[in-house]
């Protein structure tokens, strides 16, 4: 089953996100498909910024909403987002395990169609405009697939995820201050790197 090309289509679009798991254990399929493309940009984005591979992160988007499917109907937290978040994080564990990737910072150089580089660039701004803006996206994605593993596995959560930081700490299981603390490093890394990216 493929979520990719998923979209929102349920009736109520104010609905929870445990409403729509709960109307989906009850057979609403259109529920999981709203939850799906609710989702969809923020973890994408972050297997992706964590892989530095558009097949790996399909995949391990794939594996997550199998695993949500298969535990709909346990479900029993207050938060799906800390839920399904908690999910995504112990899959990229298990492929660490498995493949112990490096990430490729070509991949994220060329992609054309990359999340991070379509929430960068705006499209309000003429062709010549454009084409710099994401010559410094490319630059800025670059310069995030430098940083330590650690610092880049929070900056995205937040970035890409939007999580707050306690939902970070509560997912990585780390104190708040310990999150908070990642995030300055990475910030403070990336003004380093980003100066570099454009002197290159």
């Amino acid at each position: 089953m493929r979520f990719l090309a998923m979209k929102p289509v349920h009736s109520d679009e104010q609905a929870s996100d445990a409403e729509l798991l709960f109307a989906y254990s009850k057979g609403d399929v259109r529920s999981m498909d709203c939850l799906v493309g609710r989702y969809r940009q923020a973890l994408f984005s972050w297997f992706l910024g964590m892989t530095g591979s558009r097949a790996d992160a399909e995949d391990l988007f794939q594996d997550l909403w199998v695993r949500v499917i298969r535990n709909a109907d346990r479900f029993k937290d207050v938060s799906f987002r800390a839920w399904m978040w908690q999910i995504a994080r112990n899959l990229l564990i298990d492929f660490r395990r498995k493949k112990k990737p490096d990430i490729s910072l070509d991949a994220i150089e060329t992609e054309d169609d990359h999340p991070l580089l379509d929430q960068l660039v705006s499209t309000e701004r003429g062709p010549a405009e454009n084409l710099e803006q994401v010559d410094l996206a490319r630059r800025a994605m670059r310069a995030v697939g430098q940083l330590p593993e650690v610092q880049r596995e929070i900056f995205l959560m937040r970035v890409q995820g939007d999580l707050s930081f306690n939902e970070i700490a509560e997912t990585l299981k780390i104190p708040l201050n310990t999150a908070l603390g990642r995030m300055h490093d990475a910030t403070t890394k990336l003004r380093v790197l980003l100066a570099k990216e454009m002197r290159r």
